[in-house]
């Protein structure tokens, strides 16, 4: 009779051979059931419990198996030429061993056949295993090597970005102190020279800056179309000023005036946004991702918000932008730059995707909202969304799903959100489909 043509019951097969209390061994979390090279005779039965089997000749400090309950250990010593233990065999935990220690092939023929068919069993379920485990130590060698390797590369970009941050920063340095000393020359000018009216819209400007939405503004240009004697450029300026026609005189020269005025500040005021928010971004690179500087426990999500539009404003003027601001949203312990630099990676990729894909009636919604613990950082756009299976992987370094020149491609912005969120203590939620991508970033109160 064929070996393989034996109905085996394992649990008929450990009463029978591997229940004798005379050879059931307990273990504690650590102790060593075979050392390396040691001779053995014996087939273990795990009754309970763990083991693992290393190889500290190889000074490797990884399992090379691990056996649970209902498994055997020492197979390959017990039946080997020379019975030696190729591993070391140690307990994970507290465990019951049992073992059986005899000649299989002393035993009556069907007692033998039946044993041998059954330990034959085990050695297949043994290579098996081993196989297994083999692959999966494999594969997350591979995740490592993988991990080591973008280490490296986040390494040298830091210290090619740290040596740019420093030539940068003298040029950011003069750049602000020219652009303050052009704000003061001008203000002077207009403060001796302008009439009130003027004054007024010249520091609205300057203090708000470019606040209307592409939406307000064509909604103010019918308004303003209504005035006789405006030309289409001045139109344009004043719609995209905010200000109402009921607010403003009739005459055309004092609309010229307040219209270039009040660009003259909301110019300066981004100029003034674009300088600091440079010169964050530089201090962040030199900082390689420790952000030290700059916390403050009243930072206003909606300014940060204003902020980053005024930067990707020549951006977002390829899109339909929707703004919307929760009112009197409560200011949060944070550092203000940084939450500017997650609003700009997120819409920036949001306008780039749209734009890469030729979306129809391209639209990016962002806004603020609150929770009872919560502020919430909204970006929306209707794109084509984003695939299930890379999802997971698009904050990892150097990952990019971009497809044409308008980035470097680096992979790097959502990586540099992922870690300003986690400095903040703080959730991202992606919800995608086509047509559909938001990111919802929560911050604590």
């Amino acid at each position: 009779m064929s070996l393989f043509d034996l109905n085996i019951d394992q649990e008929a097969i450990v009463s029978k051979y591997f229940s004798k209390p005379e050879h059931e061994i307990a273990l504690k979390k650590g102790d060593i059931l075979l050392n390396q090279n040691e001779i053995n005779e014996k087939l273990f039965y795990i009754k309970k419990g763990k083991l693992s089997g290393y190889l500290p000749d190889k000074k490797i400090s990884e399992p090379v198996f691990e056996a649970s309950s209902n498994s055997f250990v020492g197979v390959y010593s017990f039946f080997s030429k020379d019975n030696k233990s190729y591993s070391r065999v140690v307990a994970d935990e507290d465990s019951m061993v049992n073992y059986f220690d005899g000649n299989p092939f002393a035993l009556p023929d069907k007692d033998s056949n039946e044993l041998l068919a059954f330990l034959f069993k085990i050695v297949i379920m043994e290579l098996r295993s081993r196989q297994h485990f083999a692959g999966q130590m494999a594969y997350e060698h591979e995740a490592t090597l993988h991990k080591l390797i973008q280490t490296e590369k986040l390494a040298t970009l830091g210290q090619m970005s740290a040596g740019l941050a420093h030539e940068l920063n003298n040029t950011i340095g003069s750049l602000d102190g020219n652009l303050r000393q052009f704000e003061e020359d001008i203000s002077n000018h207009i403060n001796n020279d302008e009439i009130e009216i003027v004054k007024k819209y010249y520091r609205i400007g300057l203090a708000e800056g470019l606040k209307t939405t592409s939406a307000e503004a064509r909604k103010a240009r019918n308004q303003w179309e209504k005035v006789k004697g405006l030309d289409k450029r001045l139109i344009k300026r004043l719609a995209k000023s905010g200000i109402d026609p009921k607010d403003l005189p009739k005459d055309v020269e004092q609309l010229e005036k307040i219209a270039s005025f009040w660009n003259v500040g909301h110019l300066l005021h981004d100029m003034k946004v674009a300088t600091e928010q440079s010169a964050h971004v530089i201090s962040s690179i030199k900082q390689m991702g420790i952000s030290t500087q700059s916390w403050s426990k009243d930072v206003d999500i909606n300014k940060t918000l204003k902020d980053a539009l005024a930067i990707v404003r020549s951006l977002t003027n390829k899109v339909d932008l929707k703004v919307n601001y929760h009112e009197g949203i409560t200011s949060i312990e944070a550092c203000s730059g940084e939450l500017v630099q997650v609003w700009i990676n997120l819409i920036k990729n949001a306008v780039e995707s749209l734009i890469n894909h030729k979306v129809d009636r391209p639209t990016v919604v962002v806004s603020t909202r609150e929770t009872e613990d919560s502020v919430l950082m909204v970006v929306e756009d209707n794109g084509i969304g984003i695939p299930v299976d890379i999802i997971e992987k698009i904050y990892e370094p150097s990952f990019t799903t971009k497809v044409r020149g308008l980035s470097l491609g680096l992979g790097l912005g959502l990586t540099i959100v992922q870690r300003i969120v986690d400095e903040h203590q703080g959730t991202i939620n992606l919800t995608s489909k086509p047509g559909k991508t938001k990111f919802v970033i929560a911050l604590r109160k």
